[in-house]
């Protein structure tokens, strides 16, 4: 146990990394997304383009945000499992 904290403490391990690609329906719909705002871009001019821009960084800040919060909240479930299981287990 203390090895594998060690390892994550250290950067060894990463999570987000080992999480893998988008699945083929996740990567059809960025697909559609692009295209849909490169359909979108050309109708724009360049001030309605800078506040599209706005617009997907804030939408990629939250996301980000909320998978950060997410990760907290399930490693926090999977510590409050662990120590549920070791109480239960010595009973």
């Amino acid at each position: 146990m203390e090895n594998l904290i060690n390892e994550l403490y250290y950067g060894n391990i990463c999570p987000v990394e080992q999480m893998g690609g988008a699945t083929p329906e996740e990567k059809e719909i960025l697909k559609r997304i692009h295209e849909n705002e490169e359909k979108l871009r050309v109708t724009l001019d360049e001030q309605e383009n800078a506040i599209l821009d706005t617009i997907k960084d804030d939408c990629l800040t939250v996301s980000a945000s909320m998978g950060e919060r997410r990760f907290h909240e399930a490693f926090s479930l999977g510590a409050r499992l662990m120590v549920e299981i070791l109480a239960t287990g010595t009973q």
